[in-house]
């Protein structure tokens, strides 16, 4: 049966226990009436009439959301969604198989008789008994059905006799099947503002978080520390004002923290907080003294040892290194080794008999975890993946580390008895900041705190433009020569719409450029765009019209960043192999490629039609010859110097220099590079991710952390017997 006929016979369809009205695209039980959304009435329908068979998601992306590619985190909420509508208490049963890497069946029996919708008709409801193997068909109620509809239902029992008698005994598909879990959410914490830095024990029985209670700036910013106990979901008010949460003992016992004075955010001094769960918390000072310890953004002791995290680390100061402090001699010695090309190590949890720590290794195009005694020895690499975890817990029943992966909505773990990845479980939640799993089956949020946005500076009017709506999360900003502005809106994570503002309107390109694919840059004359896709590592030329692709590439790491002139392009990529970053120049009009020995670059941009700027870990800056594939040190200002460590994007148009830390951009003149000038100054709590200079104006890519937002409590939907 097609499916534009389906939806328009007017008739009622038994589904398991319930009776679907498609005229008003509503589900009855008869005790209950759900009407369902168009996606939702759409995606059941569409299961219907394919019930015999697995749905693979690329179908459903074709048939249901009409689009050669969706993302992955859509289908799996409109499923969930869906069996959510179709739980009751008369079906209280799976209803929606998934089958691992194959798609989705409906698990409920169908009777797609026509049925008249008249009322008297539609109280009385045939008994439908799902099919099973023969061997194990109990007697059943005859349903009378018409011809076509018994012939199908005859060959399928055929088929499962067939599968029975054929297939071991172990279904592999049920072994490999990803669990599902249905969550509902329960919020357990809300203050009008933004909680951050949300932290467990060990024991996972509290949780410590802070509530900024007023939009920070540099006057007016109220913080405040909170302590939950999670068996009555209790809060306790630990301490105000300049206050930043650091850890927690091993024991859970004691909460670390810094508290600053309150006009002077350099005078700090560590504190700890005990005996909670009380009218009379306990603060105090740290009885001892760990040099910089107002920098530390992670403290934890375990017995006499303290272990805490600390920046700067090579001289850069975004790159953190694990600390081990001896309380009893007053040692400290560093325990970890991060790799320059990531942002570092951050502890993620310690376990006991015996003493390890935990930890979380940031590169560019991967994280890793590790496990390693107190003083950095025995170390052990247990995973590699693709994003980061930022939280994880251990369970010590079964011996296991467990993380939420916020970019695929599952629960994932590592078995510390067989040394493996465990089986991972599909759980969606809402959009977090934080991700705590304190089970299998539960899950710990705060709702999202971050938002991204592109700015546009105007060199002409020394004037800031905000180019989007709130409900659009931007970045990857382009500004093009003719006034229309690019952007992408990153709706889920990786994935991205694409936009076009052109005369104050928003065009959406998103069929023409597709989900997977980021725009990095745009030529002088805007004629073409250089894109790239972060899951085949192509980068491609495309023309800034239709956007066909006009020359393609395929990189041999992740890009990192990119820049275009006239006919050619150079980026910087971070090699899968050893993941060291290193720059390509490539020329459209040949296929030569050109690899520099440049150590480690970190940014670039153009100062003429053949040179380049780049900005490098040791040395100052290096100017690169294009054309010769040589390159000098270039000497610059004292300004510039200094703040060299803390630049996170440089860019350039045919005039001048852009160089960005997080919270200001500075510029300077290509011909003197000599006078620098602050030029953006970013509001607090906005930060520059990436810089793109175009003609007359500077788009900046930047992330907000500012958005009041909640504690969430995910458990497992269990319906009622």
């Amino acid at each position: 049966m097609g499916l534009a006929r389906f939806l328009t016979q007017g008739n009622l369809i038994l589904v398991g226990e319930w009776q679907l009205n498609i005229d008003q695209q509503s589900i009855s039980d008869g005790d209950n009436v759900r009407e369902l959304e168009p996606l939702l009435f759409k995606l059941l329908c569409y299961f219907i009439e394919h019930n015999e068979r697995i749905i693979p998601r690329q179908e459903l992306a074709e048939n249901i959301w009409q689009q050669s590619h969706v993302d992955d985190n859509a289908i799996n909420r409109a499923i969930s969604e869906l069996r959510k509508a179709l739980k009751s208490a008369k079906q209280p049963g799976q209803s929606i198989k998934t089958h691992y890497r194959a798609g989705y069946s409906l698990f409920i029996s169908v009777n797609s008789s026509a049925i008249s919708a008249e009322p008297e008709l539609a109280v009385t409801k045939p008994i439908i008994t799902p099919l099973v193997p023969p061997t194990l068909q109990p007697t059943r109620t005859p349903i009378k059905v018409y011809w076509p509809w018994t012939m199908v239902l005859l060959l399928l029992v055929i088929c499962l006799f067939w599968f029975y008698q054929e297939q071991p005994s172990a279904s592999n598909e049920t072994q490999s099947s990803m669990p599902f879990l249905t969550l509902e959410a329960e919020t357990i914490s809300w203050h009008k503002g933004s909680y951050y830095n949300l932290l467990l024990p060990p024991d996972k029985s509290k949780l410590a978080y802070m509530v900024t209670t007023a939009k920070p700036s540099v006057t007016s910013e109220t913080s405040n520390m909170y302590v939950m106990d999670l068996g009555s979901k209790k809060e306790y008010l630990i301490d105000a004002g300049k206050v930043y949460i650091q850890g927690w003992s091993s024991d859970g016992e004691r909460l670390f923290y810094i508290k600053c004075k309150k006009n002077n955010k350099y005078q700090c001094q560590q504190w700890q907080a005990s005996n909670f769960i009380s009218k009379e918390i306990k603060k105090m000072p740290l009885p001892y003294s760990i040099t910089g310890g107002e920098e530390l953004t992670q403290y934890t002791e375990i017995g006499d040892t303290a272990i805490f995290r600390r920046n700067n680390y090579r001289g850069l100061t975004h790159l953190n290194a694990l600390y081990a402090y001896d309380k009893k001699t007053g040692e400290e010695l560093r325990i970890t080794t991060p790799n320059i090309t990531g942002t570092g190590d951050y502890l993620l949890t310690s376990l006991s008999n015996p003493d390890r720590i935990i930890f979380e290794r940031h590169n560019v195009s991967q994280s890793e975890i590790y496990m390693a005694n107190l003083d950095g020895s025995s170390l052990k690499l247990l995973t590699t993946y693709t994003h980061r975890a930022w939280a994880a817990t251990y369970d010590k029943d079964d011996n296991t580390l467990i993380w939420y992966n916020r970019f695929n909505s599952t629960i994932e773990s590592f078995s510390l008895d067989t040394m493996q990845l465990g089986q991972v479980i599909e759980a969606p939640v809402k959009a977090a900041n934080y991700a705590y799993p304190l089970d299998k089956q539960t899950i710990l949020i705060s709702t999202d705190l971050h938002d991204l946005d592109v700015n546009i500076f105007d060199f002409k009017t020394a004037s800031m433009e905000h180019i989007a709506t709130a409900n659009k999360h931007e970045r990857e900003g382009v500004a093009l020569k003719n006034g229309d502005i690019y952007f992408a809106d990153a709706y889920y994570h990786d994935k991205r719409e694409h936009w076009l503002k052109t005369s104050n309107q928003f065009i959406n390109i998103t069929d023409q450029l597709g989900t997977d694919n980021i725009i990095i840059a745009a030529d002088a004359n805007s004629s073409h765009l250089l894109s790239y896709n972060k899951s085949s590592y192509q980068l491609s030329i495309l023309n800034a019209t239709d956007y066909h692709v006009i020359k393609q590439w395929t990189m041999p790491g992740h890009i990192h960043s990119a820049v275009m002139r006239n006919n050619k392009v150079a980026i910087i990529y971070t090699d899968a192999t050893n993941q060291n970053n290193q720059i390509m120049l490539l020329n459209t009009d040949n296929e030569n490629t050109v690899m520099s020995d440049i150590d480690t670059p970190l940014a670039l941009a153009w100062l003429d039609d053949d040179q380049l700027i780049v900005h490098t870990k040791n040395t100052q800056f290096l100017i690169l010859d294009s054309q010769t594939n040589t390159y000098k040190e270039f000497a610059t200002p004292d300004k510039l110097t200094t703040i060299k460590p803390s630049i996170v994007a440089i860019a350039s148009n045919d005039k001048t220099l852009f160089v960005a830390t997080d919270l200001e951009i500075y510029s300077t003149t290509l011909d003197t590079m000599q006078d620098v000038k602050s030029l953006v100054k970013m509001k607090p709590t906005n930060y520059v991710m990436k810089l793109n200079a175009q003609n007359d104006k500077l788009a900046i890519s930047l992330v907000s952390t500012y958005n009041p937002n909640s504690i969430e409590l995910y458990t497992e939907h269990k319906p009622n017997d």
